[in-house]
């Protein structure tokens, strides 16, 4: 407003300014013409002085013709040809003095006298959740540690942190030279073996029948009889031993033994591992668990197959869906509560193990009670209050007793009736029978 009040003071200066020239060169134009006609005698000329109110000296406050003090120009915010302009007549005073009380006035209703913007709502019925909030840590469902059964050398990594695999996918070769050569030679050991064993085979079978028509001794019966089984033994004891150098060769091949996702890598291409050494963990995320201790009075209220809903501070705006899957039987005595387990599915990958979560199991409804928004509560004393507006735009501050609360939502007991209509957004600066103006 103070711009405003100096934009109008310089319009106004420039007319009367502009005037004031004008009239001053007439009336010296027309002095010196009748100075030049009639020159004025001394006498006159002291009596003219006489009575020519004497001249303003500069000073701080201009006067009006009673003399009076009317304005302190030079505290005034304005350029200094402005105050020259007052001091010297050529801005009447009258003007000034209501420009001034104009600009003020309008000052203190932009200060102080404009209603409050504000965006209200009507106090209405629905039916809100019965929570019972309790927070715990994700888990995964499975976690599997993969250990090497060889004492060999890594070969290649194949499978990195962080990646997807199934059953029996490969995660690190092994250096298998020495196993592949120690596997053919019980490759060769083993066909060999055959071959005797079958040559062996087949002189037992003609013995068999040489002995039942008498053309060979019962003794010779018994040797080609000891000496078959002799050779299936031997045959025998080489084709476990060829199985079990495959199984080892197969070893030498680090495979998942379920699907999940890598979440550990514990060796590096060239280092040596031994038997029984771990060397990946692998982590299952469909579903994860949470496992959260329910206080005993709580705990008869939980069913298997209750709904959940999880919600975490590190993806704020993202609710997870879950469900009660098991409720523990035994009652911790030190702690007085149930481990309960909550199963959640989350396709988006977005809920990770490790993250603190608040769980809201789902143990009621309460149907068509009042309701107003969160935001609209103003606490005051250890009270809760809210400003509900009547149809001349004035709020009246009415306290309210609070009951279920469900997201932003809360339940109002008593204070308030349905249709009223209550303000949602700007509480924080009103006043009780203060005038508002409503903003959509």
């Amino acid at each position: 407003m103070q711009k405003i009040f100096i934009a109008m003071l310089m319009v106004l200066v420039a007319l009367t300014y502009g005037c004031g020239k004008s009239d001053q060169a007439g009336s010296e134009g027309s002095a010196d013409r009748t100075q030049n006609e009639r020159p004025r005698d001394k006498k006159s000329q002291g009596q003219d002085n006489s009575q020519r109110s004497p001249r303003q000296k500069p000073g701080s406050k201009s006067q009006t013709k009673s003399g009076e003090q009317d304005i302190d120009v030079d505290k005034l915010d304005i350029p200094d040809r402005m105050k020259e302009a007052i001091k010297s007549g050529r801005i009447p005073k009258e003007q000034v003095k209501e420009m001034i009380a104009a600009a003020q006035g309008s000052k203190g209703r932009d200060e102080g006298g404009t209603a409050p913007l504000v965006n209200v709502g009507p106090v209405s019925r629905k039916d809100l959740n019965s929570y019972l909030v309790l927070n715990g840590i994700v888990e995964p469902e499975r976690k599997i540690e993969i250990f090497s059964r060889l004492s060999a050398y890594i070969k290649q990594i194949v499978k990195e942190e962080g990646a997807y695999v199934k059953e029996n996918d490969v995660l690190a070769l092994l250096d298998d030279t020495e196993i592949k050569i120690t596997y053919q030679q019980a490759s060769i050991q083993l066909e060999q073996a055959k071959l005797i064993f079958e040559e062996a085979e087949n002189n037992f079978i003609r013995s068999q029948e040489l002995v039942k028509k008498d053309l060979i001794s019962e003794q010779e019966y018994q040797a080609t009889e000891a000496l078959f089984k002799q050779r299936k033994l031997d045959y025998d004891n080489r084709k476990e031993n060829f199985k079990n150098l495959q199984l080892q060769l197969n070893w030498t091949k680090i495979r998942a033994l379920s699907e999940g996702y890598i979440t550990e890598r514990l060796i590096e291409t060239g280092d040596r591992v031994n038997s029984n050494q771990q060397v990946y963990t692998i982590e299952d995320f469909s579903p994860l668990l949470i496992r959260v201790f329910v206080p005993t009075s709580d705990s008869i209220k939980l069913r298997t197959g209750m709904q959940t809903e999880v919600n975490t501070e590190i993806l704020k705006g993202s609710s997870f869906h879950g469900k009660v899957k098991l409720i523990n039987p035994r009652i911790d005595v030190e702690t007085g509560t149930v481990k309960v387990t909550v199963e959640v599915y989350d396709e988006s990958l977005k809920l990770k193990p490790g993250m603190f979560v608040e769980v809201r199991i789902v143990i009621g409804v309460k149907q068509d009670v009042l309701v107003i928004p969160r935001k609209a509560i103003l606490f005051k004393q250890n009270k809760t209050f809210v400003f509900v507006m009547d149809r001349r735009s004035q709020v009246a501050q009415q306290e309210v007793t609070l009951g279920l609360m469900e997201e932003d939502l809360v339940e109002i007991t008593s204070g308030l009736e349905e249709g009223n209509v209550i303000v949602v957004v700007g509480v924080e600066s009103l006043k009780d029978g203060q005038r508002v103006e409503v903003v959509q």
